[in-house]
């Protein structure tokens, strides 16, 4: 199983395999199967599941998730950081997760259908204490995948016209959070080739697709931070190489052209600074001050992205110490996958993990 795996759930993972596990067994070797895709605790950690006693019951074709290794119980609790912090969350689920903790912020993480939902169903509260932010979906209704740099007019054009219902979305949710100046909206930019990388001459032309685009977008009273990316990200039909914002030196000179600051995906970044076998420390000095927003996770190799604290290669009191240099009043998520899996309990292990640092 490559590590390309790990981001996109396409990992087998442990699960009971048949009748009730009641709490306190012993979990055996027959009393779990792999199945992909992978939606719980990955199959390299069988050995370290075997022989433990069952933490809660479990009923055939339950998963099992990193809580079941945990001597201790794992649940959300208040939380202190020096920064103005946050969970991802979805309509159906935000209400949940803001009895359980106090985040300062909400980032609502889209899918295209929602853009067709009436939210106020799921929003019927004003919040005058939260932040909001939104994440832009990647993956619009036809397999459309955001490119506002694409060299194709119409795929283009169909990519404003997605982003900007995204926009006219945000400017309805932020009625309900007030203290929201200005939401912000993390998207991908697109730039993305299919083959190989693009030459010098026609990422000089992504980059004034991009400019065009938006000047076309109604961004008023929004602002649009691109995520930093890795070198090669999925995406419907598979791998791509990514040309933009992945490069420390070009991400600072695209923010200084394009009037724009960034959601720093430490993640991501790590993954592109492996691949160039660039300093991460100066990738933090060159982007920390051009950021408004912080995607937080672990990073392993060149696409193992998206991974709990502490289970890739990231330094995350150095990077605290960088970022409280460079970016102090930058807001936070922990962008864990799977992380509201078990009742959101991959965040509450990030989060906890990251107390004390950020």
């Amino acid at each position: 199983m490559g590590q390309e795996g790990r981001r996109r759930g396409r990992w087998t993972s442990y699960r009971r395999r048949s009748g009730c596990l009641e709490a306190g067994e012993i979990i055996t070797e027959d009393a779990v199967a792999a199945r992909s895709p992978g939606r719980g605790l990955q199959p390299n950690r069988r050995k370290e599941l075997i022989g433990r006693k069952a933490k809660r019951r479990l009923e055939p074709g339950d998963f099992f998730f990193p809580s079941d290794l945990q001597d201790e119980s794992l649940e959300a609790r208040r939380y202190r950081f020096r920064r103005p912090w946050g969970v991802p969350v979805r309509y159906h689920d935000y209400k949940t997760i803001l009895a359980k903790t106090n985040p300062d912020l909400l980032e609502f993480h889209l899918s295209y259908k929602d853009l067709d939902l009436d939210f106020r169903s799921y929003v019927d509260t004003v919040y005058p204490d939260l932040y909001l932010a939104v994440h832009s979906p990647e993956l619009f209704t036809g397999d459309h995948i955001l490119d506002l740099c694409s060299f194709d007019e119409a795929y283009r054009r169909h990519s404003i016209d997605e982003l900007q219902r995204v926009i006219d979305l945000t400017r309805a949710l932020r009625k309900h959070f007030p203290k929201t100046k200005r939401p912000l909206i993390i998207t991908n930019v697109g730039g993305f080739s299919p083959d190989r990388p693009l030459s010098r001459e026609q990422i000089a032309g992504a980059v004034e697709k991009l400019a065009d685009s938006l000047d076309r977008l109604d961004r008023d009273g929004i602002e649009i931070i691109p995520q930093t990316m890795p070198p090669y990200p999925w995406h419907i039909g598979g791998q791509r190489f990514h040309n933009l914002f992945v490069e420390a030196s070009q991400i600072a000179e695209l923010c200084r052209l394009l009037n724009l600051r960034v959601c720093f995906d430490v993640s991501h970044s790590k993954l592109a600074c492996n691949q160039l076998k660039h300093s991460f420390k100066e990738f933090v000095d060159l982007v920390g001050p051009y950021t408004a927003h912080l995607h937080i996770a672990d990073a392993l190799g060149v696409d193992g992205e998206g991974l709990q604290i502490g289970e890739g290669d990231m330094d995350f009191t150095a990077l605290a110490e960088d970022l409280n240099r460079t970016c102090p009043q930058a807001s936070f998520i922990p962008e864990i996958w799977q992380g509201h899996k078990n009742e959101g309990e991959g965040f509450w292990y990030a989060l906890a993990h990251l107390e004390g640092n950020f």
